[in-house]
C-alpha cells in the first residue's frame, strides 16, 4: 500500500494495553514521519496519551456515561460527535489494536479507506474481524502482545522502530516525585507494586512484605511500595509482614510513577499497568504472573524476569478462580532469586 498520510490508531483501554501498543505506534511514527497519527481512546485513559511524544491528535470516546445512563440523550450525543470527528479525519488507514466488536465498528464508522485488525483467532470478540479489509493471521508460534501489535503495524507498511517511544511526565509531577524521593531519603531502591485490576493477578501482600525484608537485609536496597486508590490495606499487611524496617509507602497517581521508576534499580509487580509502564521505560523488572501467560503478557525484554507457577489450569485469563488462586501461590524465595538475578544483570 502507498504511504498513508492520515492514520488512526484504535486502542480504547486499559493502561497496560495502551502501553503494549506504544512500540507499534513508534514504528508507525518513524516509518511515516510526515503522516498525521490520531489515537481513539476511552476518556478515562486519555491522560496517558498526553505524555507520549509524537501523537498528533487524541479522539476521546466517553462510554462511561452511556453505560450508567443509556436511556438519556446526552451520552449518545457525545458518541455521535466522536464519530463525526472520526469521519472528518479523512484517514487513509485505521488500525484496531483492541479487537472488540465496538472498536471494529468504530473503525468502519471512521470512514478509513483501509481498515486493519486481527483475524478471527486473535480478536477478543470474534465478529470484529468482519469489519476489516485486512486481518493479521495468528503467528505460528506464541507471540508477546507487544510483538503482535508490531506485526499489525507492519500490515500498514511500518518498519520496526529504531528508537524507544518517548514518555515524559509533566514538569509538576517530576518536581513532586523529586521532592518525595528526597524527603524519604531514597537512594538505591526497588519499587514493589502489590495491586492489580484483577484479584487473581495479585501476589499475597504478606509475601511482598517478606520480600521487602530480604531486599533490605540481603541486598542492601531500600523498598518502596506504590499503591493506587483503595489499595492502602495492601501496604498495611506488607508493613506487618516485613522483618526489618517497613518499606516506604508512596500513594501517587499513575503519571508520577514515570519519574519514580526512572530512578529505581528494579520494579517488582504483577501483570498490571505499573508493570507495563516499567517495561515501556526499560526499567529492570520482575513480573509475578499467574492467570496470564508470561510469553504473551510478561516482560517485554528477554533480559527481564518472570516468575510463574505452572498448573494444569494455567493461563486461564480468569478474573475469578475456583481453586483459590493457586497459580499465584509462589514462594518468596523464587521471587527473591529472580530479583537477585535481574539486579546482577542490570
Amino acid at each position: 500500500m502507498t504511504s498513508p498520510r492520515r492514520i488512526l490508531i484504535i486502542r480504547l483501554s486499559s493502561l497496560g494495553d495502551i502501553l503494549h501498543t506504544l512500540p507499534a505506534f513508534q514504528s508507525l511514527r518513524e516509518s511515516f514521519p510526515q503522516a498525521r497519527i490520531d489515537w481513539l481512546v476511552e476518556s478515562r485513559m486519555a491522560f496517558l496519551l498526553s505524555v507520549i511524544e509524537g501523537i498528533d491528535g487524541v479522539v476521546v470516546l466517553d462510554t462511561t456515561a452511556l453505560r450508567s445512563n443509556p436511556g438519556t440523550p446526552g451520552p449518545w450525543r457525545e458518541i455521535f460527535k466522536c464519530i463525526g470527528r472520526l469521519r472528518s479525519g479523512g484517514y487513509d488507514v485505521s488500525l484496531d489494536f483492541q479487537g472488540l466488536l465496538k472498536t471494529a465498528l468504530l473503525s468502519q464508522l471512521s470512514g478509513a479507506r483501509t481498515r486493519l485488525g486481527f483475524s478471527k483467532p486473535l480478536v477478543r470478540e470474534w465478529p470484529a474481524h468482519w469489519f476489516y479489509h485486512r486481518a493479521l493471521s495468528r503467528p505460528a508460534n506464541k507471540t508477546h502482545v507487544v510483538a503482535l501489535n508490531q506485526l499489525l503495524a507492519s500490515q500498514a507498511g511500518a518498519r520496526p522502530a529504531l528508537r524507544q517511544v518517548k514518555i515524559s511526565a509533566p514538569n509538576e509531577d517530576e518536581s513532586t516525585v523529586a521532592a518525595l524521593v528526597s524527603s524519604a531519603g531514597l537512594r538505591e531502591y526497588v519499587v514493589l507494586n502489590p495491586g492489580g485490576g484483577w484479584p487473581t493477578k495479585r501476589w499475597l501482600p504478606s509475601r511482598y512484605g517478606e520480600l521487602a525484608g530480604r531486599i533490605g537485609a540481603e541486598l542492601g536496597l531500600q523498598a518502596v511500595v506504590t499503591t493506587g486508590p483503595g489499595e492502602e490495606p495492601l501496604f498495611d499487611e506488607i508493613a506487618r509482614s516485613c522483618s526489618g524496617p517497613p518499606p516506604t509507602h508512596l500513594r501517587i497517581p499513575f503519571l508520577q510513577l514515570i519519574p519514580l521508576l526512572r530512578r529505581a534499580r528494579l520494579f517488582v509487580g504483577g501483570d498490571t499497568g505499573p508493570f507495563h509502564l516499567a517495561c515501556a521505560l526499560q526499567v529492570p523488572s520482575v513480573g509475578i504472573l499467574g492467570p496470564t501467560d508470561p510469553e504473551r503478557n510478561g516482560p517485554w525484554r528477554s533480559v527481564d524476569e518472570s516468575v510463574v507457577r505452572v498448573l494444569p489450569c494455567s493461563f486461564c485469563n480468569g478474573r475469578t478462580c475456583p481453586t483459590q488462586n493457586e497459580c499465584m501461590d509462589i514462594e518468596v524465595a523464587q521471587v527473591f532469586q529472580a530479583v537477585a538475578r535481574r539486579l546482577a544483570r542490570a
